[in-house]
């Protein structure tokens, strides 16, 4: 592994074959990146034996002398237990990277004190819990990675103080809730992933502020209703990722174009309603399996037999690994 310094990888963003640097890549690139890559990585960071992060040089030299310490960089470093909380001491630390490793655990609240942070990177980890609310005052934040986690919860509202961010990855995980209207205030943004969650509700209109958006990728939610008219003010979007919401419907609003996402879904609209009536009555929150509506509620039940095909339509091949996963996923939860 000393000697590899690129990987060819098959990835889910514009061209199906990219060059990625072990080990260096940007978090967005890591982003797309399929599983086989993942796991490639995970296995190269066996090279070395598997530590805490308070047993690493880095962290240690950190502590000795947090007025100095302004950079953690630890990815892809075998790293196992949980996030110390004595992160929030080094209070003049700007970057942490610890992405790429098996930690464990919650995001400390503690992470809230860093208020110089301009870089917060921990995807692809087993971290659960929440999106700590006190991840707001980082003020200074650019670079928000939270990807690939098991966090549930809802996205905090908090989050809309960042107004120095110019991306935010939420990508693969658990979260639910609606998207906060406070995200519009965002308008140094460029990139927005929160796809494969289970967030529900509509689109905010405020949304269509974020002028400098070049990515919005929202597939394969639980988005319902139709796409705001503002989302075309977004005219240097580049990728906008729609399809595996059985929810959304309706026209797409002019000037919105959306792009297909690889991997997931055979066409731009594939897994939706888009460009169909909507149902007359949209499902109610934290709707139940349309098997337990009665009689008395057909249109429910229409709603969710018109979900089902859409979602069939889209992706017929994967539609039964989808609720393979919906079965381990209840398990699951039954056994916790």
């Amino acid at each position: 592994t000393t000697s590899c310094t690129r990987v060819r990888a098959r990835c889910l963003h514009r061209h199906t074959q990219s060059k990625v640097p072990c080990f260096l890549a940007r978090p967005m690139t890591m982003a797309y990146a399929t599983t086989s890559l993942v796991t490639l990585m995970m296995l190269l960071a066996q090279s070395t034996a598997a530590v805490r992060i308070n047993e690493t040089a880095a962290y240690q030299a950190c502590i000795a002398a947090p007025a100095t310490c302004t950079r953690m960089w630890l990815r892809a470093s075998q790293l196992t237990g949980t996030i110390p909380t004595q992160l929030g001491t080094l209070t003049s630390i700007t970057h942490i990277e610890i992405h790429t490793n098996q930690l464990t655990g919650t995001l400390p609240t503690e992470l809230g004190a860093l208020t110089r942070m301009t870089r917060m990177s921990f995807f692809f980890n087993w971290l659960t819990g929440t999106v700590p609310t006190e991840l707001g005052a980082l003020t200074r934040i650019t670079h928000l990675g939270l990807g690939s986690l098991r966090l549930t919860g809802t996205v905090p509202t908090e989050l809309g103080a960042l107004t120095s961010m110019s991306w935010i990855d939420l990508f693969t995980n658990k979260l639910t809730g609606t998207l906060p209207t406070e995200l519009g205030a965002l308008t140094r943004l460029t990139e927005m992933n929160i796809y494969v969650n289970q967030i529900s509700g509509t689109v905010p209109t405020e949304l269509g502020a974020l002028t400098g958006l070049k990515l919005m990728l929202f597939s394969t939610n639980q988005l319902m209703g139709t796409l705001p008219t503002e989302l075309a003010a977004l005219t240097m979007i580049q990728e906008m990722f729609m399809c595996n919401n059985p929810g959304l419907c309706g026209d797409i609003p002019a000037g919105v174009t959306l792009t297909k996402e690889y991997g997931y879904c055979s066409t731009a609209t594939g897994g939706t309603l888009l460009g169909s009536a909507c149902p007359s009555m949209p499902p109610p929150e934290n709707a139940s399996n349309p098997a337990s509506f009665s009689d008395e509620q057909p249109l429910k039940a229409n709603w969710f037999r018109k979900r089902d095909v859409a979602r069939r339509n889209a992706f017929p091949q994967k539609f039964s690994w989808f609720r393979k996963q919906a079965k381990l996923e209840a398990d699951e939860n039954n056994a916790e």
